[in-house]
């Protein structure tokens, strides 16, 4: 059986989550039919809910009717994004900008966002058809961005906004997760402010979880000098479906029972939550490797010591910045006790890259 995880093997469980639920949709509250009377983006629709067609200006071959209320027996109510015309690279989205209103009710010390739904694993033959799915804080910097591909199923979280790392979910022989075909599959998302990380979810393949680091994430406020933070909080969720038509290579009708059938993004069951910690988190390799090291001082002006308890060989230290860029690497051939001279850094935040015969630890380096 294989082990579930982009270099994850370690779950562990934390006691005692607190959290509380901000926020639901299922759809089931709205009639069956057009789900909205705007696909402009300007004019709110049921729930406070906005559709937006991909092609405006002009919004050719656009329609209400391309938003959807859709029963599904035995499931209830759900949001279809259907296609009425064929214009090429058109796509839906449905957003809502009140996260932040729903964020700010939440219980002091629930500091890490969470938010699941479920989408429909239709498959295409188009390799930009698919899903998006998007939270982005005031100033438009996306907190995640994870996109489902409908020709492979693969899910991918883009390293863009404040996701320092990103790539397609993995297992640990470096195969590609698939999404199982035609199925109802939830994905949840939990954005830990605390430790600036966020954690991507499938409980339906064992609780597979990739875990990638961010940007400092702020709440807003000042810092200790009086000088404004950034505020991180999210504001804006967003979905939305970019179409294709599944046909066979050279194929046509009476050749494929599925050409001219095209790829429709279903989604249900959002729920957005606070918690006071991420419940279930499978740890990676790294993850591991880095509780065992130390660095002092943190901050530091011209030198960081290294330490680890259990006297871990380093081979190697390489120095990145925030944005993945390479500055400096260091070779090591020794375990407790490392110097790294930091002087010749700019100010600013860096993420130190401790190679090890185990695996790549990873420490965060403020420099003054």
């Amino acid at each position: 059986m294989k082990k579930y995880f982009a270099s994850f093997i370690m779950s562990v469980c934390f006691a005692a989550v607190q959290g509380q639920t901000l926020f639901t949709e299922d759809f089931n509250s709205y009639p069956v039919g057009n789900f909205g009377t705007d696909f402009t983006g300007t004019v709110p629709n049921q729930g406070g809910w906005y559709t937006l067609d991909n092609n405006p200006p002009h919004f050719a071959g656009s329609d209400n009717a391309d938003y959807q209320i859709v029963a599904e027996p035995g499931r209830g109510n759900m949001l279809y994004l259907g296609y009425t015309n064929r214009i090429p690279g058109n796509a839906h989205r449905v957003f809502r900008t009140d996260m932040n209103t729903h964020w700010q009710q939440r219980t002091p010390g629930n500091d890490v966002f969470k938010i699941s739904f479920d989408i429909f694993t239709q498959e295409s033959n188009d390799s930009g058809t698919g899903g998006h799915f998007i939270l982005e804080n005031s100033d438009g910097e996306r907190l995640f961005y994870l996109r489902y591909n409908g020709k492979p199923r693969y899910l991918n979280a883009s390293s863009s906004g404040k996701v320092m790392m990103g790539g397609l979910f993995q297992y640990s022989d470096g195969s590609y997760v698939r999404l199982p075909v035609n199925s109802w599959v939830t994905i949840e998302v939990y954005i830990d402010y605390g430790s600036s990380t966020i954690y991507f979810s499938l409980p339906a393949l064992n609780n597979y979880t990739v875990m990638f680091q961010m940007h400092d994430l702020y709440f807003g406020g000042t810092d200790t000098e009086g000088n404004p933070l950034p505020d991180d909080s999210p504001v804006k969720f967003e979905f939305m479906g970019e179409g294709g038509f599944k046909k066979e290579p050279g194929g046509g009708p009476g050749i494929d029972p599925n050409y001219d059938k095209p790829f429709r993004l279903r989604i249900d069951d959002i729920n957005i939550s606070a918690q006071n910690t991420v419940p279930v988190v499978n740890l990676s390799i790294n993850e591991f490797l880095s509780e065992k090291f130390s660095l002092y001082p943190n901050p530091a002006s011209n030198n960081v010591t290294i330490t680890n308890s259990e006297n871990r060989q380093v081979n190697q230290i390489a120095v990145y910045d925030v944005s993945g860029k390479l500055l400096t690497t260091q070779n090591y051939n020794a375990g407790e006790v490392l110097q790294l001279n930091v002087a010749n850094l700019a100010s600013g935040t860096y993420l130190l890259h401790l190679r090890t015969t185990e695996g790549v630890a990873v420490k965060k380096l403020v420099k003054k």
